[in-house]
């Protein structure tokens, strides 16, 4: 049996520690120094055997990272504006609709959501708000979210640390988590009994970096109430 036949046969989306990944490598090539196990894990990872969760972890098979599966014209159209008129600024546009992937109720009021660095948000409201016809709201609180019907955009600030992937101007799921846990606009789209559920789809779904989770709901001073959530999993596994 082969180092990638014995990982196949082990339960997907298995979670391994760096230092058994390296004692597991060292049973099928015992003389085999660092630099070699590193190329073993190098070779595992390029074809699909096992993924990369963080420094020290990685995971049986190849891994889903998570990207928002609904998205509309509207937003590739504001990403690419985006892109062109503020190249270096980071920042993340998504749509109230990406819960639809968890929720029962599925959400049909698209709300597009730009979050960009504190500094340039007034200059990115105001691009928007003269570029696209769209009613756009800066700042705005839960009652200001109701004064409108339809399609809103609204721009708010990106808090530092926000797992985000800038590329693609997209959330990453770490920081979905630990926004449905702080009184941010996009838990107005969730009843408060569904988290539970969608978390622990989250879990099944996608590989998640409990390090990037904890250090982004430090951030949003909500650790406490983020560790007990979700205590009960494990990265890209049900414990």
């Amino acid at each position: 049996m082969t180092i990638e036949e014995k990982l196949l046969s082990s339960d997907n989306n298995k979670v391994l520690d760096r230092d058994d990944l390296y004692q597991l490598i060292r049973t099928f090539y015992p003389n085999y120094k660092d630099t070699s196990i590193r190329w073993v894990i190098y070779r595992l990872v390029k074809n699909g055997i096992i993924s990369k969760l963080d420094q020290t972890k990685y995971i049986i098979g190849k891994t889903k990272y998570y990207h928002q599966q609904e998205t509309g014209d509207e937003r590739d159209k504001i990403i690419h504006a985006l892109d062109q008129a503020f190249p270096n600024i980071r920042m993340a546009v998504f749509e109230s609709t990406l819960l639809n992937e968890w929720v029962n109720h599925q959400i049909a009021r698209k709300i597009i959501f730009i979050e960009t660095e504190k500094y340039f948000i007034n200059d990115v409201f105001r691009y928007v708000y003269n570029t696209f016809p769209i009613k756009t709201l800066l700042n705005p609180n839960n009652e200001d979210l109701y004064m409108y019907d339809g399609e809103l955009i609204i721009v708010t600030q990106l808090i530092s640390q926000a797992p985000i992937n800038q590329k693609k101007k997209d959330i990453k799921i770490e920081k979905l988590i630990v926004d449905l846990y702080t009184k941010d606009l996009i838990t107005e789209f969730i009843n408060e009994d569904e988290k539970e559920d969608v978390i622990e789809s989250i879990f099944k779904t996608y590989p998640v970096n409990i390090k990037t989770v904890y250090a982004y709901a430090k951030r949003r001073n909500n650790l406490n109430i983020i560790k007990e959530v979700i205590s009960n999993y494990k990265p890209g596994v049900l414990s």
